[in-house]
């Protein structure tokens, strides 16, 4: 189940029990969450620096743009030249009598 967005009701919970000092076990325990996922919701939290009052002023919609983490991490353009050159010597390396060291060779000439 990675990578599912848990429901906002479980996150309201899980910062009302944070902030009434309930450990990260027992919160994961109580809401039948891993205690890697009570861990980040917790961090988030943090970072966010939002009052418990003002998380449960919150709709469920906006907890959600809030608590999913859906940046896309830009990749530069060294890398991406990188990814594009792999299927290219795939091909090559298929053909009969091509190695890594010949086709490397013969690129660098």
């Amino acid at each position: 189940m990675a990578n599912k967005i848990t429901d906002m009701s479980k996150i309201r919970k899980v910062i009302k029990f944070y902030s009434t000092g309930k450990s990260k076990l027992f919160i994961s325990s109580y809401l039948s969450l891993s205690r890697n996922t009570v861990k980040k919701y917790i961090s988030l939290y943090e970072i966010l620096g939002l009052s418990p009052d003002a998380i449960n002023a919150k709709t469920d919609a906006e907890l959600e743009l809030l608590f999913s983490n859906n940046t896309v991490q830009s990749i530069s353009p060294k890398l991406q030249s990188l990814y594009d050159f792999f299927p290219k010597m795939e091909r090559e390396l298929k053909k009969v009598g091509v190695t890594i060291v010949r086709y490397v060779l013969c690129c660098k000439a």
